[in-house]
C-alpha cells in the first residue's frame, strides 16, 4: 500500500467522491495520467488540479516539486494547457 492511498484530508474536502476515486486510480503516477480526451476529462483536472493546489497553499515552490501532489498537479495542468492550445489551434483555422 502506497503512501497516497489516502488523500489528505483538505484535498478530500474539495474533492467529490468521484474525483477523489478517479486520482486514487491514477495511483499518483504524473507520468501515465492520461490525456485529455473530451471537455468533461478537461473539467475534472481542472477540478482536481484547483483542489491540489489549495491543498498544498503555503508550501514552497521546492516542497510541491518534491510531493507526488504537486507532480500530479503539474502534470494535470500541462494536459490541460494542450488541451487549451488544440481549442486555441481549431479556432483559427477558419
Amino acid at each position: 500500500m502506497t503512501e497516497h492511498q489516502r488523500l489528505a484530508p483538505t484535498l478530500e474536502a474539495d474533492l467529490s467522491a468521484e474525483d477523489a476515486a478517479w486520482l486514487r486510480r491514477q495511483g499518483w503516477n504524473d507520468a501515465a495520467l492520461p490525456s485529455i480526451a473530451s471537455a468533461r476529462d478537461a473539467e475534472r483536472y481542472a477540478r482536481i488540479e484547483a483542489a491540489i493546489g489549495k491543498a498544498l497553499q503555503g508550501a514552497s515552490f521546492a516542497e510541491r516539486g518534491e510531493s507526488a501532489e504537486g507532480r500530479m498537479a503539474a502534470a494535470l495542468g500541462a494536459h490541460l494547457a494542450n488541451w487549451r492550445e488544440r481549442d486555441e489551434a481549431a479556432d483559427g483555422e477558419d
